[in-house]
């Protein structure tokens, strides 16, 4: 659809009430609340579908295309695409998902977080966290990554809109009205050169799931796809990829 036959039907939608047009509107950005959720089926509970993502995420986009202003100088896929995948974490956060027995631990490992916090003053590691509470590295560092996964914590906390190109997405990350230290950013350099080297380390098949998730902003299925492997699969590669860099990055800091 041509630029200018969507303005026509956001001034038919707005300023005539023609509900036919509403419908226009939500067929024609289907694909954005698609993309979306294909995008966050890597960082949700197992027991969440895709369908159910694809749903709420519809959700949004209807309640994107009510409250948006046609007149304002504002692209509606920059501004629906904040919508919705608001609406899809926000229904995530709400599932009450996690066991009894994650929450239990959940509760230890904060309450041995801080007492290793006050006693050494600094953050305290996983192998720190496991000998405080007497369990295993492994167990605490699932728990922790099931902890992340419940609080949708990703690499990708920006999701581009159409309009806009990969490197257009970029400098809007990185750009910020305040220069931080000469010091900070020798740091942040250093970490980020660590990182890749331990990314450089990971399993072939894990690189490419990265790859294809970060890089080339691929949905799970699209990945699946090309790996010829489940999305289950795809989210299982990925956790593992997770899980190693974190350790790596932990055991450097």
């Amino acid at each position: 659809m041509k630029e200018h036959d969507e303005k026509e039907l956001w001034i038919r939608h707005k300023e005539y009430g023609e509900e036919s047009a509403r419908e226009a509107l939500i067929l024609r950005h289907m694909r954005t609340v698609k993309y979306i959720a294909g995008r966050m089926a890597i960082h949700v509970p197992p027991s969440v579908e895709i369908n159910d993502l694809i749903g709420w995420g519809i959700m949004g986009l209807m309640d994107a295309i009510d409250k948006y202003d046609h007149r304002q100088d504002v692209k509606f896929a920059t501004y629906a695409s904040i919508r919705i995948r608001g609406a899809i974490i926000d229904q995530i956060r709400s599932l009450d998902w996690a066991p009894r027995s994650l929450r239990s631990m959940a509760r230890k490992i904060g309450a041995a977080r801080e007492k290793i916090r006050h006693e050494k003053g600094a953050e305290a590691t996983v192998s720190e966290i496991a000998e405080t509470l007497g369990a295993s590295e492994e167990q605490i560092d699932d728990a922790i990554q099931q902890l992340q996964t419940a609080q949708i914590l990703s690499l990708d906390d920006f999701l581009p809109s159409e309009d806009e190109g990969q490197e257009g997405r970029k400098q809007s990350i990185v750009i910020n009205a305040s220069a931080p230290h000469p010091g900070r950013l020798a740091e942040q350099s250093e970490r980020v050169e660590r990182l890749v080297q331990a990314i450089l380390q990971l399993p072939d098949q894990q690189q490419k799931v990265l790859n294809l998730y970060y890089y080339e902003e691929l949905t799970l299925k699209e990945i699946g796809a090309v790996l010829d492997v489940s999305e289950s699969r795809v989210c299982q590669i990925h956790g593992a990829a997770m899980k190693r860099l974190r350790k790596v990055m932990q055991e450097e800091d």
